[in-house]
């Protein structure tokens, strides 16, 4: 089947059993599925502590699972999360208090310092990823970021892990260097930092204070890029 032809995944079908069966996909590597998700958190974290967000979106936030880590974060800031699953939205809405969910068409109402992407991408047809990514820059205040997290293609674990699971069957994984050229010459953002993370599994996980300085290496299981509108 061509890319062309790709059925794109329901996600209203998987709202309910989305955590479950991403933890069965991700247990070989960390049992603690919130490990993932607050590796994204804490490099955001990091990389913002000289401009603290007022309002923060998670775009494509599904079930909601990045929402508390978010509010953690960064208390001071209003957490929105946004999804075309409808069910997934309702999820939030009756799981996770202290955040609002956004139907997507209601974004165009609000302006966001920090839009936080997580592992959305690949299931945007690379046709479409342009159009997608202008339109969450024109939701970025002044000086805001936009950080896409996303799979490492050139990891064979991760090809493999995306392969197998149901709710990746359209997926198409994009390299770093689209990601970064969609945000700098798509998007007109300015590269604020970029790297790889998810080097040690769980029985490695006394290695793990070294990932900051592997980001440079292509070898984690998934990477970053994020960038700052002027």
């Amino acid at each position: 089947m061509s890319h062309d032809q790709h059925q794109k995944v329901d996600f209203d079908l998987y709202a309910e059993k989305y955590e479950a069966l991403l933890q069965s996909q991700l247990s070989f590597f960390e049992g603690d599925r919130s490990y993932f998700t607050r590796a994204k958190v804490d490099i955001l974290q990091e990389l913002m502590q000289e401009r603290q967000p007022k309002a923060i979106l998670d775009f494509g936030c599904g079930i909601g699972l990045s929402l508390p880590f978010l509010k953690a974060a960064f208390p001071g800031a209003d957490v929105y999360g946004s999804d075309l699953s409808e069910k997934s939205l309702q999820y939030v809405r009756d799981n996770i208090p202290g955040v609002t969910a956004l139907p997507d068409g209601d974004l165009e109402k609000k302006r966001f310092d920090l839009i936080f992407v997580s592992c959305v991408y690949h299931h945007i047809h690379p046709s479409l990823r342009s159009e997608v990514t202008k339109r969450l820059v024109s939701l970025l205040n002044p000086g805001g970021s936009l950080g896409i997290f996303e799979h490492n293609p050139y990891n064979p674990v991760t090809q493999r892990m995306v392969s197998t699971c149901e709710f990746d069957e359209d997926a198409i994984l994009l390299r770093p260097a689209e990601t970064s050229r969609l945000l700098q010459d798509d998007g007109g953002l300015k590269l604020a930092s970029k790297g790889f993370y998810l080097f040690f599994p769980g029985f490695l996980k006394a290695l793990r204070g070294m990932e900051k300085m592997l980001r440079p290496l292509p070898l984690g299981g998934q990477y970053f890029v994020v960038a700052s509108k002027s």
